[in-house]
């Protein structure tokens, strides 16, 4: 099934700061913490704060410890004292959209003015204005309300950060014939208009269009409306079971778009759902196709036969002979050695790829004893290759699995609040590309000699690229990372950082490519490298630019590029 999806789905700018300030909190302050009112309106993201031992305040008490988070929506004044009187720590999470409105308000307040909110009615965001505003104001959510509206003086109209626009123009523009003495203050949030015009414009696009989000949710709710008045057939999902596979099925192309407080990883459960559903039009051979493809990337099968193909590459690039032998040592080792990581890590993947979890679920058993099976046959070719290939794929093996068991002692634990080498923030990325590249390069580099400059140059190469693969699939996973607590890479400094480390890093791995293939630290087919390299920043800018759904075909490019490594360097062998 052919899925759109929309640029702006997913968190806006003012629930991406609640969530990252409440997840700060989270690791960094000691005592209770609460949020008043919930935080945002998405149960699952609510439901997965509470396992991180966030609950939701809903009465001010008298006395009140530990740390309080004002919920995105933004709270009245008078209950905010009320909790600073209580004697917790208080820290402001509203949207700074919203605290805009609220500074408007505030000003005509002071000046006698009436305020009008058009909004919907008892909304958290609409009820924490009021507070602004009383005891003059009007809440005005449609048409109806109009009727009884009675103005005496001087007034400003604002809106609900989350309105239609349209239905806000049409609203105020009735209230300034009826009653001429008011200003007109658009509050609605440029993401909000921008959300609700790609659904316009993606409508016309698709025959269906799934709204993800929060049935709580108001903006969500209206993308939805927004999407039938333009004549599609609308879905709305909470989450994937909420989809219905045999209506959705009868279409060719469906859009998918998400409310302002729906999570990432939500909206990659769906694309990755539908991108799994057999659409009208779709061939069988097509279907079976994508269904074996998951099944060899999510057993890891794909990328271990990928490793050993490189194994066989670096030694070209370091004017040696291929061994097979090479190829089943680093196969074994990397297929057993991810299948482990991926078995300890259940729980973000039960939020980024929740079918990858199933199938691991399903097949854990049967996977865990081909890892055993891959990981003797690992051993066997390199006890035939000699001792010491032996005893440095044993050290390694033997790291990888330690990597994951709480094997620190107690004084650095202490200190750095770690107990295992995988909990280290940022430590992922690293380990990944040294165990590769030392699988990859080192190990089959002893057979041909003591280490030398060509080997070095192989091994940084190799690094370099396993380093752009692992960052990049942490930054697809940043928010489901950030939420099960796993301080990667990009959830320590961040998306754009990230993304501009990944540019960096592809420059820098450009210009060795070139250095090394002059100096002839490579082979010259090194130089065929630079086609990967470029296929690599072509995927960083087309997600950073929002074009690329996340989901199977974008991990598949992502993951074939170890065998366009291994095409080019074997294609410029043969041509030289």
């Amino acid at each position: 099934m052919k899925v759109i999806l929309a640029k702006k789905a997913g968190f806006c700018m003012g629930v991406r700061r609640a969530v990252e300030t409440t997840l700060e909190t989270v690791h960094k302050a000691d005592g209770k913490i609460v949020t008043f009112g919930p935080l945002i309106h998405n149960p699952q993201v609510l439901s997965l704060l509470k396992e991180q031992g966030v609950d939701i305040l809903t009465d001010i008490p008298d006395k009140l410890t530990g740390t309080v988070i004002i919920r995105a929506h933004g709270v009245p004044p008078v209950q905010k004292q009320r909790l600073l009187a209580a004697g917790a720590e208080v820290k402001d999470a509203t949207c700074p959209r919203v605290m805009k409105v609220q500074a408007i308000i505030r000003k005509y307040r002071d000046r006698q003015y009436t305020t009008i909110i058009i909004g919907d009615k008892n909304h958290a965001e609409v009820v924490g204005l009021m507070g602004y505003a009383e005891p003059d104001v009007h809440v005005v959510s449609d048409e109806n309300d109009l009727k009884d509206l009675r103005i005496n003086g001087p007034y400003i109209i604002v809106s609900q950060t989350t309105q239609d626009e349209m239905a806000f123009n049409r609203l105020s523009s009735r209230i300034m014939e009826s009653f001429p003495d008011g200003r007109v203050f658009n509050t609605i949030c440029d993401s909000t208009h921008k959300r609700q015009e790609e659904v316009r414009n993606l409508s016309k696009k698709v025959q269906a269009m799934v709204v993800v989000g929060g049935r709580g949710s108001a903006n969500t709710q209206r993308l939805g409306q927004i999407a039938e008045e333009m004549g599609c057939r609308v879905f709305m999902a909470e989450t994937q079971e909420d989809l219905d596979f045999a209506a959705i099925s009868r279409f060719e192309r469906v859009g998918v778009t998400a409310g302002a407080s729906t999570p990432t990883w939500m909206i990659n459960r769906i694309v990755r759902a539908l991108e799994s559903c057999h659409g009208k039009g779709d061939s069988l051979f097509t279907f079976f196709f994508f269904s074996f493809l998951r099944s060899v990337m999510a057993s890891n099968l794909f990328i271990s036969l990928a490793g050993g193909l490189l194994a066989l590459i670096c030694r070209i690039l370091q004017h040696s002979r291929p061994d097979a032998r090479d190829f089943f040592v680093t196969f074994g080792y990397l297929f057993a050695i991810h299948n482990l990581n991926r078995y300890t890590d259940y729980k973000t993947k039960r939020l980024n790829d929740p079918r990858q979890e199933a199938f691991w679920r399903r097949y854990s058993m049967p996977l865990l004893v081909l890892s055993g099976f891959a990981m003797v046959l690992s051993i066997y070719f390199a006890l035939q290759e000699g001792a010491l290939h032996f005893v440095l794929l044993l050290i390694i093996s033997l790291f990888g699995v330690l990597y994951s068991l709480p094997i620190l002692p107690r004084i650095i634990t202490n200190i750095i609040r770690v107990r295992k080498l995988k909990e280290i923030p940022g430590s992922k990325t690293f380990f990944v590309a040294l165990a590769w590249s030392f699988v990859t390069v080192l190990i089959p580099a002893i057979h041909i000699n003591a280490l030398s400059p060509e080997n070095l140059a192989v091994f940084l190469l190799i690094s370099l690229f396993v380093f752009i693969r692992t960052v990049l699939f942490d930054v697809f996973d940043i928010q489901g990372d950030m939420i099960a607590g796993k301080e990667t890479l990009p959830v320590c400094i961040g998306e754009k950082r990230s993304i501009r480390l990944l540019y960096s890093s592809m420059g820098l791995l450009a210009i060795l490519l070139v250095v090394f293939t002059a100096t002839g630290l490579t082979e010259q087919s090194g130089i065929w490298m630079l086609v990967p390299v470029l296929s690599l920043l072509l995927l960083t800018r087309l997600y950073e630019k929002k074009k690329l759904v996340q989901g199977i075909r974008l991990e598949f490019w992502l993951e074939s590029h170890f065998y366009l490594i291994a095409a080019s360097v074997w294609l410029g062998s043969s041509l030289s």
